[in-house]
């Protein structure tokens, strides 16, 4: 089935031309920044690939991780997410049942990031990457350092990081996961300059609805 089929089955609705590419580029198992502006559709443009790769059944890790900077926003997209894996199940059943979980410091009920998606505040994320996990000790930080390697990584919000310290830190991630992991930066609003930037670091191109 196409791009097309597979995205009115998740949504009902026809995919938008940069939806389309960008799902095209990921399964690809290529890196994107996406700028598009809010309510145009980021989130199901993630979570599509994850699972049109499931039904595929072709080359693609098996999590997702999708970080974000703010517990709230974990929560609603969380829910958001649930409701597409239902629907997509109805028509694509696979031998178990997908798990989202939520990581956040108020409700850390995945803090080996076992789930098949699981949404995850930055600061989580990051301490897991330098292996100093907040969510477990130090002797199980390889665990949660070696999912980060081994998931598709979807980054959200992107412009609400703190340029100093976050932002600058998932550069490095980018920089380490690359040709490891494919990876999906999303904003609403950034700058040509900073957009130039992170298109450098990622090694690809920058598309915007």
């Amino acid at each position: 089935m196409s791009i097309d089929e597979y995205f009115h089955t998740l949504t009902n609705f026809t995919p938008r031309q940069f939806q389309r590419e960008t799902i095209a580029k990921i399964l690809n198992r290529e890196n994107v920044l996406l700028r598009a502006p809010t309510g145009s559709g980021k989130t199901e443009t993630a979570i599509a690939p994850f699972l049109f790769a499931q039904a595929q059944q072709i080359d693609f890790p098996n999590k997702l991780l999708y970080i974000v900077p703010l517990r709230t926003l974990a929560n609603s997209l969380r829910q958001r997410t649930e409701e597409l894996v239902k629907r997509w199940a109805v028509v694509y059943p696979l031998p178990r049942p997908l798990t989202v979980t939520l990581q956040t410091g108020e409700n850390p009920e995945d803090p080996r990031f076992e789930g098949d998606i699981v949404f995850c505040t930055i600061d989580q994320m990051l301490s897991s990457f330098l292996n100093i996990p907040y969510s477990v000790g130090r002797g199980s930080a390889n665990v949660n350092a070696g999912a980060i390697f081994a998931s598709y990584l979807v980054f959200d919000e992107l412009h609400l990081l703190d340029p100093d310290r976050s932002f600058t830190t998932v550069l490095k991630v980018l920089e380490q996961v690359k040709g490891i992991s494919p990876c999906l930066l999303m904003t609403a609003t950034l700058s040509d300059e900073v957009a130039t930037y992170i298109v450098r670091a990622i090694d690809n191109e920058d598309y915007s609805s």
